[in-house]
């Protein structure tokens, strides 16, 4: 019982991102003008576009997807392969606070919080817990 809860626990933030990435990924996909007016520095990047927005929300969408199978299925490569692309547009979005001169403003509190910490927080606790996340075969 003792390794099921510890199995369980190591579980619990990625399965919790990747659900959150889903419903994210849906409701962009679904709703790209409140994305764009409303998601802190979505608007700097230029006028509304709803297939690129579109396009993020179904890349979310799938992330989540791949990350919750993953999770389900216990396969640690594949839940860290879900979470390449988010942690690539994290990298992208350091970049970007870099180049606005590293404000410490509302857009990166909200990229840092949403964007940023997530990927590589589901990677490190993948990574971290493997041996008490693998499943046997």
């Amino acid at each position: 019982m003792k390794a099921a809860t510890r199995r369980t626990s190591a579980w619990a933030v990625p399965g919790t991102v990747y659900a959150l990435w889903l419903l994210a990924g849906t409701s962009i996909f679904v709703a790209p003008a409140q994305f764009h007016a409303f998601t802190p520095g979505v608007a700097l990047f230029g006028p509304f576009n709803a297939h690129f927005i579109r396009d993020v929300g179904l890349v979310y969408v799938a992330s989540g997807l791949v990350g919750l199978y993953g999770v389900g299925s216990g396969s640690v490569p594949v839940a860290v392969a879900a979470a390449l692309w988010s942690c690539l547009h994290a990298v992208f979005h350091l970049h970007v606070w870099i180049d606005r001169g590293l404000p410490l403003d509302g857009i990166f509190l909200f990229d840092l919080s949403f964007v940023i910490v997530p990927p590589f927080l589901v990677v490190l606790v993948l990574l971290t817990n493997r041996s008490q996340t693998q499943t046997n075969p």
